[in-house]
């Protein structure tokens, strides 16, 4: 405590408190921009991420693994999965009437031309010669080293599908909140 300031105390508690009142008093129509511009400003401990809640009834359908994972902090490709998607869900808004045309457009040409047929045919010859290989390749892999390496890939595989759908379910729920957010200030 100085002399010239008097009470720190009260002087931080004044501040804090016309803070809040100049953000109780910000226009209830801001816009994502400005609403993005105001939480960057604020510290860390602040402001929260933009978090979805997972019900206990879809940690038990992950099983057990899963539901010891929650308390853990996202890992990197989950949080990376996750703002890539809201990063491509802000272009698809921007690019969408375009690839519209386009479909349109290709939609026409194969109507004319029925090349999805031809292509059809040719994948499905292609993805049974790789099932039928990638069976038994599946097995030699798996009966190595007593199946150690088999167990090492199951449980990469395991970390792997659990950060993409981990990162797919944040995105996407980032994405049902912005949309949603910009049809409430549409209609205004």
């Amino acid at each position: 405590q100085r002399p010239n300031l008097g009470n720190a105390s009260f002087a931080r508690e004044l501040y804090i408190h016309a803070l809040t009142y100049l953000i109780q008093v910000l226009p209830p129509d801001l816009t994502i921009e400005e609403q993005l511009g105001v939480r960057s400003i604020l510290p860390q401990g602040v402001v929260e991420p933009l978090r979805l809640e997972v019900c206990n009834r879809e940690s038990v359908q992950f099983g057990a693994t899963y539901a010891s994972r929650i308390d853990q902090p996202p890992s990197l490709l989950h949080r990376t999965l996750a703002s890539t998607i809201v990063q491509l869900f802000i272009l698809l808004r921007f690019v969408l009437p375009y690839i519209y045309t386009i479909l349109k457009a290709a939609y026409q040409y194969e109507r004319t031309h029925k090349i999805s047929e031809k292509v059809l045919s040719q994948i499905i010859d292609i993805v049974d010669v790789i099932g039928k290989c990638g069976l038994s390749l599946t097995g030699a892999i798996y009966s190595m080293a007593d199946g150690r390496v088999g167990q090492t890939l199951t449980d990469t595989a395991s970390w792997f599908m659990e950060g993409v759908a981990g990162g797919i379910h944040d995105g996407v729920g980032e994405c049902i909140v912005i949309w949603e957010h910009k049809k409430a200030n549409d209609r205004r």
